[in-house]
């Protein structure tokens, strides 16, 4: 993503939660974590960024493909084990890796979370969006389509 498309992500980003976007989070957050618990978590991170809810959300999405490709090796290793074709044993192991996880879309849904308290403290911290490490991440990981997380806030 070059630095013009980021910027103008980022001015998209910044804009809709500006808009009402923040009210929104602020409003999902509530449904899922006690007011005692979301309001110190931004008052801690004011002022000091959101680098590591980005660092944590990171984490929990790299862990996620790490566990489809364990997932994927396991299979290819039975399959190598009972002796089966290297051509089943590799198609086997592609598809395993890439067959979503009972649980991987919650894993995804909770770090787009962290990414969600992290612009909504680096906005409410001023609305210095551009050094925003959670908005940084999703841009640079997810590229343009990014855009459509924020629209969603």
């Amino acid at each position: 993503m070059s630095r013009a498309e980021t910027d103008s992500a980022v001015q998209v980003c910044a804009q809709l939660v500006g808009g009402g976007g923040g009210d929104v989070i602020a409003a999902q957050a509530d449904r899922y974590v006690a007011p005692e618990t979301w309001n110190p978590l931004v008052e801690r991170h004011r002022g000091k960024g959101c680098d590591a809810l980005a660092a944590f959300a990171r984490a929990l999405l790299d862990g996620k493909k790490s566990l489809h490709s364990m997932v994927g090796s396991l299979v290819g290793a039975l399959l190598a084990a009972l002796g089966r074709p290297r051509i089943e044993q590799v198609f086997a192991q592609e598809l395993a890796s890439r067959v979503p996880l009972p649980f991987g879309h919650e894993i995804a849904l909770a770090a787009r979370g962290f990414q969600a308290a992290g612009i909504f403290i680096c906005f409410t911290d001023g609305g210095a969006m551009g050094g925003c490490a959670c908005l940084r991440d999703l841009l640079v990981n997810e590229g343009p389509s990014s855009t459509t997380f924020c629209k969603v806030l």
